[in-house]
């Protein structure tokens, strides 16, 4: 059975080891990985750099290069001794070494022909709550990642409306599915344009944790559009592929969700996620078209490759009816937000009372979220010459904050409120740290976090 053991750069090296390491060029830089046998057998090696620079980042990234180099096996011990008495609290070394080699070792091999392998099993020499905790929320991270990377044909509305109902049975959540017809009746005329042209019908599913009842204290709401082709605005071939990920929002928010059971178990969440397909089909809505949202303001649709906010003003009316405490919305919205900030940084925005909330919840995940400001003097941008709104800003500047101030129409006033553009790091198209090609599942730490931060802060004393 192979061994697995953090190695310290600042750390005196075995005179045993020496030559080897040496040959090995291994200098224990955070990353690299070098296997040595010795007498009790084979010792995979991997480096975390300075033993007083480690952070739960630098561990998390080391060991998710280790869970690439060894996830063909079937079982590694992993010894942490060696960095135990580092800065690092030993919960979080646990949880963080637990979660990168989870997420490191991941591959979506569903759709080949050849028989996928058996998952690694880490075995830690000293178990704790911290570890199991690390693995299941790095198992959920993948989860989500199968889910989004799942092509069009396969991950349809109906489908992810199944997987979700089927996620709430298992984690203790209640599901409600809202067809169509409902949505039409009650006015979500955002939701029923960007599905009519498809010949998958728009649902919304609403997942609840009640916790202790009474008030809500979270609503999140997530853009699930199953694929998008742009509608009558086509998008062209390029801007097409990766186009089955724009419903990342919703699988990172149902499966974020599974934990509230054993982090924030009083608190009362509700989750309003729209699922359509954007396709161009005979009843596809035409640019020019007004509808009704929710909350009754209505939107002028100038572009429909801009159907992400569209939906989004629904589910956000939806959820503002809730009066919760928190309101917060993920969704893969922008290209203006990845040309703003890169692919691995995600974009946020709302007001004061809302964003606190995400900015400590990235901080203590290590995904990160970047806020932008929105400023009045663009209002102009999404005021329509014929509706209360338009959902396209024209100008093809600040699309990251015009999109957000579109959505903050349909949030009721007072509501402390953040919005979460995650259209650049929810998708990888080269091999980053902590993922392969594809679907990152960036988001979903960051909301378990979340919980666990309104928790503490909503508990009486």
């Amino acid at each position: 059975m192979s061994r697995l053991l953090p190695f310290p750069s600042s750390d005196p090296v075995d005179a045993a080891l020496a030559p080897l390491l040496e040959a090995a060029r291994f200098t224990g830089a955070p990353g690299q990985i070098v296997l040595v046998q010795q007498d009790d057998g084979p010792v995979a090696l991997v480096g975390v750099g300075a033993r007083a620079e480690l952070t739960a980042a630098r561990v998390r990234t080391a060991f998710a290069a280790a869970g690439r180099a060894l996830g063909h096996l079937p079982e590694v011990v992993v010894d942490l001794g060696t960095i135990a008495d580092g800065p690092l609290p030993r919960p979080a070394l646990d949880r963080a070494a637990a979660e990168g080699l989870v997420l490191g070792g991941y591959a979506f091999r569903k759709h080949r022909s050849a028989a996928a392998g058996v998952a690694t099993e880490w075995v830690p020499v000293e178990p704790s709550e911290a570890w199991r905790e690390g693995l299941e929320i790095a198992r959920q991270v993948t989860l989500v990642r199968d889910v989004v990377n799942e092509p069009g044909n396969v991950m349809t509305p109906a489908a992810l409306t199944d997987h979700l109902v089927a996620l709430a049975a298992e984690h203790g959540l209640t599901a409600v599915v809202r067809d169509a017809a409902w949505l039409a009746d009650q006015g979500a005329g955002g939701i029923i344009a960007i599905g009519q042209g498809s010949a998958q019908h728009p649902r919304m599913v609403e997942l609840v944790h009640k916790g202790a009842g009474g008030d809500v204290d979270l609503c999140l709401v997530g853009k699930g559009v199953t694929y998008d082709t742009g509608g009558l605005s086509l998008k062209s071939p390029d801007q097409l592929i990766s186009m089955n990920s724009d419903m990342a929002g919703v699988a990172v928010i149902a499966h974020a969700m599974t934990f509230l059971r054993h982090v924030a178990p009083s608190l009362h969440v509700r989750a309003f996620l729209p699922i359509v397909e954007n396709m161009p089909g005979p009843d596809a809505i035409r640019p020019g078209d007004v509808v009704t949202a929710r909350n009754g303001k209505t939107i002028e649709i100038l572009n429909t490759d801009f159907e992400g906010r569209t939906i989004l003003a629904d589910a956000l009316s939806f959820a503002s009816e809730r009066k919760p405490s928190l309101l917060i919305d993920v969704a893969t919205l922008t290209y203006g937000a990845t040309v703003a900030l890169g692919p691995r940084m995600g974009a946020l925005l709302g007001n004061d009372d809302g964003v606190p909330f995400v900015e400590r919840a990235a901080a203590s995940s290590g995904e990160p979220m970047w806020r932008l400001p929105m400023q009045d003097w663009m209002q102009p941008t999404i005021e329509s010459r014929i509706a209360d709104v338009k959902n396209f800003p024209y100008q093809p500047s600040a699309r990251a904050i015009t999109a957000a101030m579109f959505l903050r129409e349909f949030v009721a006033p007072g509501l402390p409120w953040a919005h979460l553009d995650i259209a650049g790091p929810s998708w990888a198209f080269e091999q980053q740290e902590l993922s392969g090609e594809g679907a990152t599942g960036f988001g979903m730490r960051l909301l378990v976090d979340l919980f666990s931060d309104l928790a503490a802060r909503t508990e009486p004393r």
